[in-house]
């Protein structure tokens, strides 16, 4: 399959196939990745610009007329929807919901230089999305399904003979274009131009790291059961403070513990998962939630996320290899790949942003978890695989092989899947963390570990060395006072005779001392001295006084009569 130049979605950027649909052969860019059918914008999208936004953003992927075409089929598929206003749903979440004016109809797409026919379709005249928030957004690409369990898709009609829809992939098999009913894939990342890879028939084994897993299709879904979710480092410190935080994907739910099933969906764009875990991954994150759009967005002000986005820090997403309970597979997604960006109309002005959405349905991966993930389906067999995908440092020397109809296997290539990301990453100057061998490791599952673990040798005995020097600084500090509190007692002995009315007499452990009123700096100075414990005395002349200190309010006389002395203690 051929990809666009031009990169897509204001919640990517992401990688599109190009397609010709029609005898006229209308370029468009398509999201591929859908089971059933392909959902293809008709240009009528653009007539009606007033309810969501003036600008038609439909137009840069591609918009197609059907009336241009001789191939176009808008009849023979009678059935439910016929030109109707309906909730619909393109791939396996209803996290957003879509709204679309529709009907069905066959198309002849032209993929690789060869051309299908009757290709089946669902034509969006109009439509618009709902985010979480309420606000609404205009489509902007459409959908191109790579197959089904079923060769075709039939429709009964209410009369008349039953109309078969087929599939790029069911066609170019069943004409002897592809060795089989199957595909591989790998969509990248135009962020960090790691490009996209998709082949009808085969797959680029080199777009495979590691352990592969391989478990079957349940109808068009892609379903994988999840274990865990973690944080991680490859290489260096931790901006977390440990190498490795587990336990997430369950972590106040107790429904999760034995672990879910997920879909792997590449018709849409994030990670959908219920909130209690949304929110046991964002707290360790710089994020804060958009509710207008059910969203994290960075803070790109807390120097956490500079250090996240740039180091060898990854999500890992530990699943169920080979659909059995004795061994895992982890997929990692580094930061990098997950700190995307919405640009209008779903916001303002760009914002980067943490593609996660919480969601009450069906957990699924999407495109932002696949942007470091292959995968492939094998469709007559009933299985699909998954493995982990390349980053930018590779070399991305293609190395195609076919699926044939009897395979139930595929095989990967050995390179360190760390050394695709080298030259991106810089470690973080902290603990060493544990180092990744650079592939995937299948063991048996084990209980997850709590994100703070025991202490090793070295770090006891590195707290007890630091508790020893804290007290040897605690005991000199101790004598440091003592001898400034005897050296201030020394000094005050010194001071005026006492006796005189309207003097001060103060005392620190010994005998009182008279201070003259007419040296106010000598009191000052004893209220700020945090060395003086001790209390002074004020001999009345016959008038009321209040003396304050700084440490607090250390007594006041009122109406006291001549000759009596107050005592005010400091503390």
């Amino acid at each position: 399959m051929t990809w666009s130049d031009s990169t897509f979605g204001p919640d990517g950027p992401w990688h599109a196939v190009n397609i010709y649909m029609g005898a006229n052969d209308t370029e468009i860019a398509m999201f591929p990745g859908g089971s059933w059918t392909s959902y293809v914008l008709l240009n009528t999208l653009c007539d009606n610009t007033t309810k969501i936004s003036s600008y038609c953003y439909g137009d840069r992927a591609g918009l197609y007329n059907p009336d241009t075409s001789k191939t176009w089929d808008g009849d023979s598929v009678r059935l439910s929807p016929v030109n109707t206003w309906t909730g619909i749903q393109w791939g396996y979440t209803d996290a957003v919901s879509l709204d679309a004016y529709i009907y069905r109809a066959l198309e002849s797409i032209d993929v690789g230089g060869t051309g299908t026919s009757d290709s089946n379709l669902i034509a969006i005249k109009q439509g618009y999305q709902t985010y979480p928030g309420g606000n609404i957004f205009p489509l902007e690409v459409g959908i191109l399904a790579l197959g089904s369990p079923d060769i075709n898709q039939t429709f009964a009609e209410p009369s008349g003979p039953p109309t078969n829809g087929t599939f790029v992939t069911s066609w170019l098999y069943e004409h002897g274009v592809t060795p089989s009913y199957s595909y591989g894939m790998h969509i990248g990342s135009p962020k960090f131009d790691i490009p996209g890879s998709l082949y009808l028939g085969g797959y680029d084994k080199n777009r495979l790291l590691g352990d592969i897993s391989t478990q079957p299709i349940n109808s068009g879904e892609l379903p994988i059961e999840m274990l865990d979710i973690s944080l991680g480092v490859v290489d260096g410190g931790s901006v977390w403070g440990s190498s490795s935080i587990t336990d997430l994907m369950a972590k106040s739910n107790s429904s999760l513990q034995s672990g879910t099933n997920v879909a792997i969906d590449a018709t849409n764009p994030y990670i959908y998962m219920p909130q209690s875990t949304c929110d046991a991954i964002t707290a360790y994150l710089p994020v804060t939630y958009r509710s207008d759009l059910g969203l994290y967005v960075w803070d790109t002000n807390n120097e956490t996320y500079a250090k996240l986005i740039t180091s060898p820090s990854y999500l890992a997403f530990d699943f169920a290899k080979n659909d059995v309970n004795t061994a895992n597979i982890t997929i990692k997604v580094p930061f990098a790949l997950l700190n995307l960006t919405l640009s209008p109309p779903l916001v303002e002005f760009d914002t980067p942003y943490f593609p996660l959405m919480p969601t009450n349905g069906t957990p699924v991966l999407g495109r932002a978890f696949l942007q470091a993930a292959f995968y492939g389906v094998h469709w007559s067999q009933g299985y699909w695989f998954l493995s982990q995908a390349p980053g930018p440092d590779d070399n991305f020397i293609k190395n195609i092989v076919s699926i044939e109809p009897t395979t139930t296997t595929i095989s990967g290539s050995a390179s360190s899947w760390k050394d695709t990301w080298a030259s991106y990453w810089t470690a973080l100057p902290s603990i060493a963390a544990n180092n990744d061998s650079g592939t995937n490791s299948s063991s048996s599952p084990s209980s997850p570990t709590n994100a703070s673990t025991s202490l090793s040798t070295g770090a006891k005995a590195g707290i007890g060395v630091g508790c020893g020097c804290a007290a040897i600084v605690i005991i000199f500090l101790a004598a440091w006072i003592l001898i400034r509190r005897r050296n201030r007692a020394k000094q005050l002995t010194t001071s005026p005779p006492q006796g005189d009315p309207g003097h001060h007499l103060v005392s620190q452990g010994g005998a009182p001392v008279e201070l003259d009123d007419s040296k106010p700096d000598i009191l000052h100075e004893l209220n700020h001295d945090p060395a003086f414990a001790g209390y002074y005395e004020k001999r009345n002349s016959g008038k009321s006084r209040t003396v304050q200190g700084p440490q607090s309010s250390i007594g006041q006389s009122e109406g006291l009569e001549s000759g009596t002395t107050s005592r005010y203690e400091l503390f």
